[in-house]
């Protein structure tokens, strides 16, 4: 477990650093957020053996890592609160921000004024406090970091908690629920870590190097790393919306390719903006919720160009239990014989009595939904090309 934590969690919290790298410039919440991570990657990265040793050669001072750990984790737990409050849009926020950045200012000072003149230092490394975990001043020091850790995760929580009402269901409610979440753990590891220390008292096992053996045990190790895995999934979801929407109007485009061809082959003058071919679709970038929308709207247009052309009253022959399925069928089939009598100059077949009550959706979401049934259950007619109309330029 250890080395899964000393490693994989601060590669997993700079990855997310240089992810959110450009929100360090947009707005106040983002770069709190991003300044949040940029805190715990630096905590997280202490944990290494071959980094702690490195800091410790550099600034001299055997336990230094713990100072920094500790001090990291102040910075992250109040900028978490600065992120929040930021989101939650209450009054005062102005001067909330300036109180919490003195009160952390000062808890970062007295944390390193104890480290410095209270705490013993006979040990080397992060895990020389185990040693002396009955010591007044080591317990003042942990009283002072538990506290205010403790006192930040449960306003975070209860924050992040309450905010979701105004979030809207979906992903953007499972990231904040999330963050909710890795708060609320956070509380837990505060609360069982004390407990823990309490119980064990001080460390009497030293290693081969003459240090105390660090006292832990699997959910010491395990709740940190929850914490950082549900904080990376509640920044990571909301973004995962517009990844998930993009592939899903790609789809879209894909689907509805076969069929918006042979339509506006057929009726050129409803098409919006340049066509594109189906291949080059998949490599176009943004967001293709407008081409989806266009897509839909040309292909709507067209079918009821072509409804205007057919001669006579609808034709019946399709009973009122029709389900959606066999209507999509009968309009897909509809369609295709339409565009084949239009490539001959003939009018289109007349219109089936059925499609009188398949006007599509009733919302641009709908029918779309309904053209992909439509689509899926048409045949490309083929024989445009052949009857010598050319197709829309498809480059």
């Amino acid at each position: 477990m250890r080395p899964l934590f000393e490693w994989l969690m601060p590669l997993l919290a700079w990855s997310v650093v240089i992810w959110r790298a450009p929100s360090a410039f947009s707005t106040r919440a983002s770069r709190a957020l991003w300044a949040t991570f940029v805190a715990g990657a630096i905590g997280l990265s202490t944990r290494p053996p071959r980094i702690a040793g490195f800091l410790e050669s550099v600034t001299g001072i055997g336990d230094v890592t713990l100072l920094i750990k500790h001090l990291a984790g102040v910075a992250a737990a109040s900028l978490l609160l600065d992120y929040v409050h930021a989101i939650h849009k209450r009054p005062g926020q102005e001067r909330a921000a300036r109180l919490r950045l003195l009160f952390t200012g000062t808890v970062m000072a007295v944390l390193t004024a104890l480290f410095v003149f209270v705490l013993p230092h006979d040990y080397t490394g992060a895990y020389g406090i185990d040693a002396h975990y009955g010591h007044p001043g080591v317990q003042l020091y942990l009283g002072v970091f538990y506290a205010v850790y403790a006192a930040s995760s449960v306003q975070a929580t209860v924050l992040f908690w309450s905010n979701r009402r105004n979030v809207p269901p979906g992903l953007l409610r499972v990231g904040v629920t999330c963050l909710a979440a890795a708060t609320a753990n956070g509380l837990l590891y505060t609360l069982y870590r004390i407990y823990f220390v309490l119980r064990e008292g001080d460390s009497t096992v030293l290693d081969a190097d003459g240090n105390p053996v660090p006292l832990t045990d699997p959910l010491c190790e395990l709740l940190p790393a929850v914490s950082v895995v549900l904080l990376v999934l509640g920044v990571s979801i909301p973004p995962t919306r517009a990844l998930v929407r993009y592939f899903r109007d790609q789809y879209a485009l894909w689907r509805l390719h076969p069929l918006w061809a042979d339509l506006v082959t057929a009726v050129p003058h409803v098409v919006l903006g340049t066509p594109t071919g189906r291949v080059r679709d998949l490599f176009t970038f943004g967001d293709r919720s407008l081409d989806v929308a266009h897509r839909a709207f040309a292909i709507r247009d067209a079918a009821l160009v072509l409804r205007d052309d057919t001669p006579g009253e609808p034709t019946s022959g399709e009973p009122d239990t029709a389900s959606a399925a066999d209507r999509a069928r009968t309009e897909a089939r509809w369609l295709r014989l339409s565009v084949q009598q239009r490539a001959q100059n003939l009018p289109a077949p007349a219109l089936p009595a059925t499609l009188d009550r398949t006007t599509g959706g009733r919302t641009p979401r709908e029918e779309v939904a309904w053209l992909l049934r439509v689509a899926a259950a048409y045949r490309p007619a083929g024989n445009a090309q052949a009857a010598g109309q050319p197709r829309p330029s498809m480059r």
